[in-house]
């Protein structure tokens, strides 16, 4: 379609520019009366009014803040001669009081052409007729009511999908180990006993306080106790530890000597008897073997 009377037309204001010395363009501005239109920038739909067309560019007014400024990609959505067209293309400028300049980007030659013939129609009322109907037709194999004048591959290129990355189902982690229970240092055979095994009572004799929890190491020279809830204890204090084993209960005065994790307490044995030390130690043994018997029997 010849589009050389659409570039040499006088009217509209083709050759003159705005306050700002901006949208001079060398092809006809047509005025559209603020005909109800929309632009979208990354996928934001602003309604807008369209100020005027032309086959290189178009100018509107956004009814919402556009704040993105120049050289953003756009689509514009305008209606002419009652058919709707949807055009990509580049802001140029943006004013205070929301006018947008907008230079459309024809893929190809036809879509200008396109373009061009729905011009003329505003110019040539003659022309309407046959070329609204071969735009009806259009819209009707695209099985949409707008008219796109624009390339698939343009649409990707100026407003590329965004990508969607598919997490990889994943198993939750392990919950972290359990920190290593400390052992009681002793020269002697060390009983470990299970959490309930041995319930057990430390007095602080100085504090005169009742601490309760549970044996879990026991020898001849001391025991590893578990208290039943945080609580700080003095080192080298004079304690007394009540537990009891195969049914025995023993009462064994000793000193606090280390504290682990703020729960685990480690006393020293002092001042046992011949009797009580060997009634201990008899239970250890006897306990020691019957575990030893019952892994190999597993």
């Amino acid at each position: 379609m010849d589009t050389a009377g659409l570039a040499g037309s006088n009217r509209g204001s083709a050759t003159s520019m705005n306050a700002g010395g901006r949208d001079r363009r060398a092809d006809e501005r047509i005025d559209l009366d603020r005909a109800p239109g929309t632009m979208i920038h990354k996928g934001v739909s602003i309604p807008c009014e369209m100020v005027d067309v032309s086959l290189s560019g178009c100018r509107l007014r956004a009814l919402h803040p556009f704040t993105a400024g120049a050289l953003e990609s756009v689509k514009v959505i305008l209606p002419i001669q009652g058919m709707v067209l949807s055009i990509w293309g580049v802001t140029q400028w943006t004013t205070w009081d929301q006018l947008v300049g907008v230079r459309f980007i024809h893929p190809t030659g036809r879509t200008r052409n396109q373009l061009a013939g729905l011009l003329t129609c505003l110019l040539d009322e003659s022309a309407t007729d046959v070329v609204k109907a071969a735009f009806a037709a259009a819209s009707a194999q695209a099985g949409s009511p707008i008219v796109a004048l624009e390339h698939p591959l343009v649409v990707q290129l100026q407003s590329p999908p965004r990508e969607v990355v598919e997490e990889e189902f994943q198993e939750a982690p392990p919950p972290p180990p359990p920190p290593k229970r400390p052992e009681l240092r002793s020269e002697y055979k060390v009983l470990s006993l299970e959490e309930g095994d041995s319930p057990a009572a430390l007095h602080l004799v100085a504090e005169d306080s009742i601490l309760p929890g549970n044996v879990l190491d026991v020898s001849q020279d001391g025991c590893l106790m578990r208290l039943a809830r945080p609580i700080p204890v003095r080192m080298n204090a004079y304690a007394e530890v009540d537990f009891r084993l195969r049914g025995l209960s023993f009462r064994l005065p000793g000193t606090t000597t280390e504290m682990y994790g703020g729960q685990m307490l480690e006393i020293r044995f002092t001042e046992m008897s011949r009797r009580k030390r060997e009634d201990l130690s008899q239970v250890i043994v006897e306990l020691i073997e019957a575990s030893t018997a019952a892994e190999k029997s597993a």
